[in-house]
C-alpha cells in the first residue's frame, strides 16, 4: 500500500523550506557572481575555480531537493558548502555568540544540521524518487 503519511509531508516541508531558502543564496550568485568566493579561495591558497562549486552548492542541490531527486545526495552537497563557507568566511567565528547571545553561526548551524536530518530521514514518498 502506497499512503501518504503526515512523516511524508512532514519531509517535505523541511526539503522545501531548507531548499527555497538556499536559493536565496544561489540567487545572489547568479546576480553578483562568486568573485567574493574566488577571492576568499586565493586567499586560502585554494584554486579559484572552487567558487563555481556554489553554483552547485546553492542552486542545483537546492532545486534537486525540492523536486526529491537525489535528495540525500544533494542535502550532503549542501552541508560540504556550508563548511568550506564557515572556514573560509567564519573560521574565527565558530563558538562565538552575538550581542544578544545567540550563536554568530547560527543559520549555517541550522542548514548544516537540517539538511543532515533530511539525509536522516529521506526525501519522502512525495518526491521525484517516492522514498
Amino acid at each position: 500500500m502506497n499512503t501518504t503519511t503526515t512523516e511524508d509531508f512532514g519531509k517535505l516541508l523541511l526539503r522545501l523550506t531548507l531548499a527555497i531558502l538556499m536559493l536565496f543564496h544561489g540567487y545572489a550568485k547568479i546576480k553578483y557572481g562568486v568573485s567574493f568566493v574566488e577571492g576568499l579561495l586565493i586567499k586560502n591558497n585554494m584554486p579559484s575555480f572552487l567558487a563555481y562549486g556554489a553554483y552547485i552548492g546553492e542552486v542545483l542541490a537546492p532545486i534537486l531537493i525540492i523536486i526529491g531527486y537525489k535528495t540525500k545526495l544533494s542535502a550532503f552537497i549542501i552541508i560540504v558548502n556550508m563548511i568550506v563557507a564557515v572556514y573560509l568566511a567564519h573560521p574565527n567565528d565558530i563558538t562565538k555568540l552575538s550581542e544578544y547571545g545567540a550563536p554568530l553561526l547560527e543559520t549555517i548551524y541550522l542548514y548544516i544540521f537540517g539538511y543532515l536530518s533530511i539525509i536522516f530521514l529521506g526525501a519522502g514518498k512525495i518526491s521525484a524518487d517516492g522514498k
